[in-house]
């Protein structure tokens, strides 16, 4: 009876190294399209970028998502984070407004400069500003309207 099992999961032993290497794929699959749906909401929702021109190494050249409010600094615990010792906890907040505009609030006494003008309050900002947070250079790249208001 034992030889018997043996011979036949001899036999069928190619049949079942299919079916584990099939579900594997089929897991793995499901996994990137999760995570594709995933990156492809946020994109929708995004209202643009930054993209960093200088500051800290390990942010130096990347693109930072901007959503419809964004708090920037250097804790953890803010939206944005820029690591470099001239960022305020929460140096400011960049947020889109009831008309449409995107608009930047400085939080605190953190310096912020837009296009080299120092902001006191608040300001709208626009494609291809330049915004410094402390030393941490970046420029704004707003996501353009459709028009679609559905």
């Amino acid at each position: 009876m034992l030889y018997e099992a043996a011979s036949l999961a001899m036999r069928y032993w190619f049949v079942v190294v299919i079916v584990i290497v099939f579900f594997g794929a089929v897991v793995i699959s499901v996994k990137e399209y999760r995570q594709k749906h995933f990156v492809l909401g946020v994109a929708q929702n995004s209202i643009g970028y930054l993209s960093i021109l200088s500051g800290p190494d390990d942010v130096l050249g990347e693109n930072l998502q901007l959503m419809q409010e964004n708090t920037i600094g250097r804790s953890r615990r803010v939206d944005i984070v820029l690591a470099d010792r001239s960022v305020n906890k929460a140096h400011s907040q960049v947020y889109l407004d009831e008309y449409g505009d995107v608009c930047i609030n400085r939080l605190g006494d953190g310096e912020v400069t837009i296009n080299g003008e120092s902001l006191e309050d608040n300001a709208l900002i626009f494609t291809d500003d330049i915004v410094c947070f402390g030393n941490v250079v970046t420029q704004v790249h707003i996501k353009e309207d459709d028009g679609d208001d559905t």
